[in-house]
């Protein structure tokens, strides 16, 4: 991979107190090695996408939360999460004051299971924003699996939980990972959970 600047994008909805949630997700890919392109639609524009559609509709409820929700952006995912791991060494805020940290990844392809891997997070937490937007039948918990943006929160004591869609990824890490072979009802569903567990986060003990 060639060398260059990469950089993380960062958002924020104030919140009325001085906790922060963190909803993050890597838009990097491999780009082009040797002139073959790889495009990344599910790794992993997909959670860039779910990212953003949470941002936008949390924005335009036009609601304060308790806790204040910030947006994160990676890069350098493919390069040993370096996006992530600088964040936490240079945080947009005090890693003290941060509640929790959701990462979405490989969210547009599958079997439309939701895979949750969890660090530190009681179960009828995840479980309670599955019953708000009707997919509780539809999640499956495991523990942590390293190599993920969540890593270096869970490494700073942050409870975590990343979320996938589960079932085979045939495209991934493939220069077939194009837009049409997305799952848009996959992709909505996840978006819907995560809007539905960010909000729960920044508004419960």
């Amino acid at each position: 991979m060639a060398d260059g600047l990469l950089t993380n994008v960062v958002g924020m909805i104030p919140g009325t107190g001085p906790e922060t949630i963190v909803i993050g997700a890597h838009r990097d890919h491999f780009g082009r090695p040797a002139g073959l392109w790889f495009p990344g639609a599910d790794d992993n524009a997909s959670g860039t996408a779910v990212l953003l559609e949470v941002a936008r509709a949390l924005g335009k409820l036009g609601l304060r939360p308790q806790r204040s929700i910030l947006f994160l952006s990676f890069s350098g995912h493919e390069r040993d999460s370096l996006g992530s791991r600088l964040y936490t060494t240079r945080p947009a805020i005090p890693l003290g004051s941060t509640k929790a940290m959701i990462n979405i990844d490989h969210v547009g392809a599958g079997d439309g299971v939701l895979i949750l891997r969890v660090t530190e997070f009681k179960k009828s937490t995840l479980k309670e924003a599955g019953y708000v937007v009707g997919l509780v039948n539809k999640l499956d918990y495991y523990g942590f699996l390293p190599g993920g943006d969540d890593e270096p929160f869970k490494e700073a004591g942050i409870p975590t939980v990343s979320i996938a869609s589960g079932g085979a990824h045939p495209h991934m890490h493939q220069p077939t990972d194009t837009a049409d072979t997305i799952n848009p009802e996959i992709l909505r569903n996840i978006a819907r959970y995560v809007l539905a567990l960010t909000w729960q986060l920044a508004n419960t003990q």
